[in-house]
């Protein structure tokens, strides 16, 4: 008896190193998505290095764990490998673009034009690269890893569902306080983001980001996963001795009315960016959110469709309240030569894809590449750091294979989600949330550059690992993780 006690001991002594091991990464891997808002959308090298470090570690961290066995990989790579290869492909033609390596056929132009002063500076033949800035690529290097890292962490822990919750809450919860502290700027006319004087944007909220783009989408990010755990919410109780009617106002007032409250401080926020962009984007992505959870069976379509016309309601109610000068951006002929503007910059990317169209000229180098080709259709004196239209960008940064093979993880990562949702009887909040997610920034992507800012990119990647990670089965799971990590 004294032995088979002793056993139970050792085991659950195990069982705790284990489950502490991985809720620490889990709760370190949020503070760092959470608090990436907070230095300016982590759009600063800075910043964005930090969380380069930090995840870094974190990965290096559950290795160790998985190494020594108290950590496995609840999803084994059978069910990654369809993302993590095309995935590290591209990661590799970067490091290649930046390299040295490849033969002057391939060089950029840049640096053909510049080799006779580099061979005279240094004496001897100088190589060129692929890439039109490799300090850029190589920044670009290190922020999709760190992106990729954030989604392994996020897939291999999220497959338990309590912590699938925890990450969909928090990131609702964090969402929705930058919210609070943008409408506390905003209406306090302090035109400061936390200690330092707006530069950009004045009149626009913006939380503690710079731009207004930006800010709206990471806004109906925050909505969308409030909209989900608001329709999640309202699911029927599986306690069937309650009366219907307390059942009934049990569920909406404590279960389902605080996400209800923070979409509308949300939906407040995102108007007051007076982005039209985020705006049209984030309607389109709860649009989806909503179809996917009803045919994912986890609300009734009657439920859906009162939920709808709630927030609808709701939504009209604010935009009467905050949205006069959104109105006004939809409406007013003003804004047309700024998308004319923004259609030449599209005209002029695809000219410079043409050039180059298998290599690309370096991952993140777009700035020195399309001011070759910017001519007088772009008449204000504003730097172009971006194409604003991310399938273009990486189009012309990555060369065509290279592009397609990036946009290939993301639609597995999208057609994965949507199988869960088909296959699985439950937890299909997670992949919907992420198909609305993929959604807003992908539709938002076509016209400006949010999901290139750091602090949105690692939000981004963090619903789809638990999206991924929630839409298997967990005998799938289970039949193929026999394997430590």
């Amino acid at each position: 008896m004294m032995r088979r006690s002793w056993e139970r001991s050792r085991r659950t002594v195990g069982d705790f190193a284990h489950l502490t091991g991985n809720t620490l990464i889990f709760r370190l891997l949020m503070i760092v998505v959470l608090l990436a808002p907070l230095p300016l959308g982590a759009n600063r090298p800075w910043a964005w290095s930090m969380m380069a470090v930090a995840v870094g570690l974190l990965c290096g961290f559950w290795g160790v764990l998985a190494a020594v066995g108290k950590a496995q990989a609840p999803l084994s790579f059978r069910r990654l490998w369809p993302v993590a290869v095309p995935f590290a492909m591209v990661l590799a033609w970067a490091c290649a673009q930046a390299s040295s390596l490849l033969p002057s056929e391939l060089w950029h132009p840049l640096w053909m034009a510049a080799q006779p002063a580099l061979e005279a500076v240094g004496g001897g033949e100088a190589a060129g690269m692929v890439s039109a800035d490799p300090a850029m690529t190589r920044a670009a290097i290190l922020r999709l890893a760190t992106y990729g890292g954030i989604f392994w962490l996020a897939v291999q822990l999220a497959c338990d569902r309590k912590r699938a919750r925890e990450a969909l809450v928090l990131m609702a919860a964090a969402s929705t306080l930058y919210a609070v502290y943008g409408l506390a700027a905003y209406f306090s006319g302090a035109k400061t983001i936390l200690w330092m004087s707006k530069w950009a944007y004045v009149d626009d909220l913006t939380s503690t980001f710079v731009n207004r783009n930006a800010y709206g989408a990471y806004a109906g990010l925050g909505m969308v996963f409030c909209f989900a755990l608001f329709l999640h919410a309202l699911r029927p109780s599986s306690r069937p001795s309650a009366p219907r009617a307390y059942e009934m106002a049990e569920t909406f007032l404590v279960h389902a009315l605080p996400y209800l409250m923070a979409l509308a401080i949300l939906g407040s926020a995102l108007l007051l960016s007076h982005s039209r962009g985020a705006f049209i984007s984030t309607g389109a992505a709860l649009a989806v959110l909503m179809i996917a959870l009803v045919t994912g069976r986890i609300v009734r379509p009657r439920t859906g469709l009162l939920s709808a016309l709630l927030v609808l309601g709701m939504g009209f109610a604010v935009l009467g309240v905050s949205g006069d000068r959104m109105v006004q951006r939809l409406a007013n002929e003003s804004t047309q030569d700024y998308d004319e503007e923004r259609l030449n910059a599209y005209h002029l990317t695809m000219r410079a894809i043409e050039d180059t169209p298998l290599t690309g000229t370096g991952l993140g180098a777009f700035t020195p590449t399309f001011r070759l080709y910017r001519d007088a259709s772009l008449p204000r004196a504003v730097d172009w750091d971006y194409a604003h239209n991310i399938p273009l960008e990486m189009a012309l940064d990555l060369g065509l294979p290279a592009a397609a093979l990036f946009y290939l993880c993301l639609a597995v990562i999208f057609g994965v989600c949507v199988r869960g949702l088909i296959v699985r009887r439950r937890d299909g909040i997670y992949p919907a949330a992420a198909l609305g997610a993929a959604t807003l920034l992908g539709a938002h992507g076509l016209v400006d550059f949010s999901a290139q800012m750091p602090a949105i990119a690692a939000m981004l990647a963090t619903i789809l690992g638990i999206g991924y990670a929630q839409s298997w089965n967990t005998a799938d799971r289970h039949r193929n993780s026999g394997e430590p990590a």
